[in-house]
């Protein structure tokens, strides 16, 4: 139980920290999107090049 205790001693919430920090996780969250943007894309685009009809 000590080990718990000690590992999570040095957490705390500072809402005016998590506000700072909300701008970094958009740019995060936006740089997700495109990269999953291009892997769809990507994606697409193999199946209609190498798709026989």
């Amino acid at each position: 139980m000590d080990f718990i205790k000690n590992a999570f001693s040095g957490l705390e919430f500072v809402p005016g920290r998590f506000i700072g920090m909300l701008d970094k996780m958009g740019i995060g969250m936006l740089v997700i999107f495109i990269i999953i943007g291009v892997i769809i894309l990507t994606t697409l685009l193999i199946n209609k090049i190498f798709s026989k009809k």
